[in-house]
């Protein structure tokens, strides 16, 4: 999970400091547009960015922590947000290939994640154990 923390907070962070490489991706993939519209984009970009990955941090510390008091519906939902964050990553392969080391390092964390929410018999006695008691 912190490893997923850190990645959220990075991409955003690099496309603040560095303003050219978010420069470049816009314009690739928008190049009619005008360089008194790019500024507005950029900033556009990168606070979008800021608000999605802080978004994504809250959610991702809040399902782990309950899912480590074993709570079975917050092991459900970090799936869910977790597949989810997945596809969702996608748009930022589509924005170009500097994002690929986001996205892939990414989709490896999430996919780790439900293996070992799901996988291991120790994660399964583990809600299993929590089941029993909670009923």
């Amino acid at each position: 999970m912190l490893v997923l923390v850190v990645l959220y907070i990075a991409l955003p962070v690099q496309m603040a400091v560095d303003r050219d490489f978010t420069s470049a991706s816009i314009m690739r993939n928008n190049p009619t547009l005008d360089p008194a519209n790019l500024d507005f984009a950029v900033n556009a970009a990168i606070v979008y960015a800021i608000v999605l990955h802080a978004l994504d941090v809250v959610l991702v510390v809040w399902f782990v922590l309950k899912a480590l008091q074993g709570r079975r519906w917050a092991r459900i939902a970090l799936t869910v947000y977790l597949v989810i964050a997945t596809l969702a990553s996608y748009i930022s392969a589509a924005a170009g290939s500097e994002y690929w080391w986001a996205v892939i390092s990414g989709n490896v964390i999430h996919l780790a994640m439900i293996a070992a929410l799901w996988l291991p018999a120790s994660a399964r006695a583990f809600f299993a154990a929590h089941r029993r008691h909670s009923g």
